[in-house]
């Protein structure tokens, strides 16, 4: 009789588990209705009705982004795993390449936005493979479902009307507009708000286009770091060794020290780097798995694009391999 009730239970908790809805955050209203609504909001905001319609026309929320957005791993990687992984060789010699074949609009806009020009070209590879793969997910159609459901749905609403301005101002086209599916788009995958607040019109065109041109993409990176306080000539940092028994508290982002303080305590700079002032504040940190860095401001520029650590050191990674190596 008890196994006869276990499997019972059994059977019942897997019936539940497939009858969970897709979207966990239980959305208040209909579909119809959300839609009808944006629909007000969007045309108060100055986006064109007949647009509106055309861009949600047969349009049906995504459950894959939901489980996308409610399963993200949590595999912890070493930094050099990472990095091996999202900076190869290939990425690199690609990155040679095409900082090559854009080296004089590459220098022009490094030079008047007062950010590296090999900076700018790491940060493209790293979102989209210098342009290669900025995703295939619709941004619309993405945001909507995500504004839909109700976990973070006053956000991603906030950038699925930036996202609507963009085709209602003629930036981007419908087919164009697609990038990864928590709604960032174009070649340096930018939100549609950050696009709203730092993408540049470089060519003059009209267009503020950082799907299809080149240098609307450069300009607009680099006016995103100068916009979050790049210095101009200086380095994000370097890799170092430091003294065996060195005092492990001093490690952090919240520690800093100039320059000369922290060559006063035994660290040597591996390779052969230009070292800037030596009064320049610096920070040591240690990525777990990873080799020990001196970071400098900059490097802080590139964790307001992406929060991590992993990520800004692999930036700053490609970057001197475009320009050293």
């Amino acid at each position: 009789m008890l196994n006869r009730i276990v499997k019972c239970l059994c059977v019942l908790f897997c019936f539940a588990l497939i009858s969970v809805p897709a979207f966990a955050g239980q959305p208040t209203k209909s579909w119809k209705a959300w839609v009808s609504d944006l629909r007000k909001e969007a045309i108060l905001e100055g986006i064109r009705p007949q647009l509106f319609d055309y861009v949600f026309r047969n349009m049906q929320p995504n459950p894959r982004l939901i489980r996308l957005d409610r399963n993200q791993p949590e595999k912890r990687l070493t930094f050099y795993k990472y990095r091996s992984t999202r900076c190869d060789a290939y990425r690199i010699a690609i990155g040679k390449k095409e900082f090559h074949r854009y080296h004089s609009v590459l220098k022009e806009i490094g030079q008047s936005y007062g950010v590296s020009p090999f900076v700018i070209t790491a940060l493209w590879g790293m979102e989209s493979s210098y342009g290669r793969y900025p995703g295939g997910f619709s941004t619309v159609r993405a945001l909507a479902t995500l504004a839909y459901d109700g976990r973070r749905s006053a956000f991603f609403r906030r950038e699925l009307l930036h996202a609507l301005h963009m085709l209602n101002e003629g930036h981007v086209k419908l087919k164009d507009l697609k990038g990864e599916w928590a709604g960032a788009t174009g070649q340096p995958q930018f939100l549609p708000s950050s696009w709203h607040r730092y993408a540049v019109d470089y060519n003059l065109d009209g267009k503020k286009d950082i799907w299809t041109t080149e240098v609307d993409v450069f300009a607009s990176i680099a006016n995103y770091l100068k916009q979050h306080g790049w210095e101009a000539n200086q380095p994000w940092g370097f890799e170092v060794v430091v003294p065996q028994h060195f005092n492990k508290q001093l490690l952090g982002l919240n520690q800093h020290m100039p320059l000369h303080h922290w060559l006063a305590q035994g660290i040597r700079i591996k390779g052969r780097h230009p070292l800037p002032n030596r009064y320049l504040q610096a920070s040591l940190i240690h990525p777990y798995g990873g080799p020990y860095f001196l970071v400098f401001n900059n490097f802080k520029v590139l964790m307001k694009w992406n929060h991590s650590t992993f990520y800004a050191a692999t930036v700053g990674y490609l970057a001197d391999a475009l320009q050293y190596s």
